[in-house]
Formats: structure tokens, C-alpha cells, sequence
């Protein structure tokens, strides 16, 4: 895992945009701090234009690159982690945004989200 200084050390900026609510989940593929790849089922806490904010039980850093999967479309996404709050029920409210704009990386029947998926699919290879 790679996390330059710049992005560790820098200041949370203030909102772009407004959030809004979500009841959908995402695939989530990096990193730990250790470099041993994970994956997760993340449920998404609220969105935007930009990124949003996710559950996320893996280790990660400020600054960190990860995968996510749209689980209704498919689609894929590189994001940033640019904020860890606090921990509750063994979750990190983690806020990312998207490296490359990706203003309809939500899309989706929000209002029935997913239930646990049977199986993750396969990822040849991982952020760095």
C-alpha cells in the first residue's frame, strides 16, 4: 500500500456537495496496512457527485487507493480514502471520492438495496 505524505498530511476540505442517504452496499477491494489484499461488503452511509461515505471493517489509511463495485451495475471505481471517523460495531466510517469523476457510479434501485452476497467477484489485481 502506498500513501504519499501529501495525501496523508492533508487538510480535510470543506463539502462540495450535499450528501444523500443510501441504502445500498459496495464491493470494496485494497489494501490493509499490513499490504495483505482484502475485500469487504461495505454498506454506503450516503453519497454525492464525488465520492460518498462507506461502513468499512478493513484497516485502511487516509490517502490510500481502493476498489469499490457498484453492486447493482457492475461497475467499477477507483477511489481515495480521504477521511476515517470513528469506529461502531467494529466499522470505520470511511468518506472517499473518486479518483476520475463518476457522477452515475450510484445508480441503482436505492430503495432495495442488496442483501449479503454469496460470493465476491474476482479481482486480478489490486489498488496499490
Amino acid at each position: 500500500m502506498i500513501v504519499t505524505r501529501e495525501w496523508a498530511e492533508r487538510p480535510v476540505e470543506p463539502r462540495r456537495r450535499e450528501r444523500l442517504p443510501s441504502e445500498v452496499s459496495v464491493l470494496v477491494y485494497g489494501r490493509a496496512a499490513d499490504n495483505s489484499p482484502f475485500h469487504d461488503i461495505a454498506p454506503v452511509l450516503s453519497v454525492h457527485a464525488h465520492g460518498g461515505t462507506l461502513a468499512l471493517g478493513a484497516s485502511v489509511q487516509r490517502g490510500q487507493t481502493i476498489l469499490l463495485v457498484n453492486n447493482h451495475t457492475q461497475e467499477e471505481r477507483e477511489c481515495r480514502i480521504v477521511y476515517i471517523g470513528s469506529e461502531q460495531q467494529g466499522k470505520k466510517k470511511v468518506c472517499i471520492e473518486f479518483t476520475r469523476p463518476a457522477a452515475n457510479f450510484w445508480k441503482g434501485p436505492s430503495a432495495s438495496p442488496t442483501g449479503p452476497a454469496q460470493a465476491l467477484p474476482p479481482v486480478t489485481t489490486f489498488p496499490k
